[in-house]
């Protein structure tokens, strides 16, 4: 199981219109650095990061750790 960035980048922007990473650490109250490495893959959300992105975006884990990936 590996993380996913796509239902995140997909979520910030059809429920937010949130085009960017800063946008997105801006609505998450994140560092943009932070999310940057979560959207290119050098990273992954901690739970606390995994819950305030479900509360925002509506994307679970499940959907950011697919089993088939």
């Amino acid at each position: 199981m590996s993380f996913d960035p796509k239902p995140l980048r997909l979520a910030a922007v059809t429920r937010h219109e949130d085009y960017s990473v800063p946008a997105i650490a801006r609505r998450l109250s994140l560092p943009p650095a932070t999310v940057y490495r979560w959207t290119s893959g050098r990273g992954v959300p901690s739970g606390e990061s995994l819950a305030a992105i479900e509360r925002t975006y509506g994307v679970t884990a499940a959907d950011l750790f697919p089993a088939d990936a």
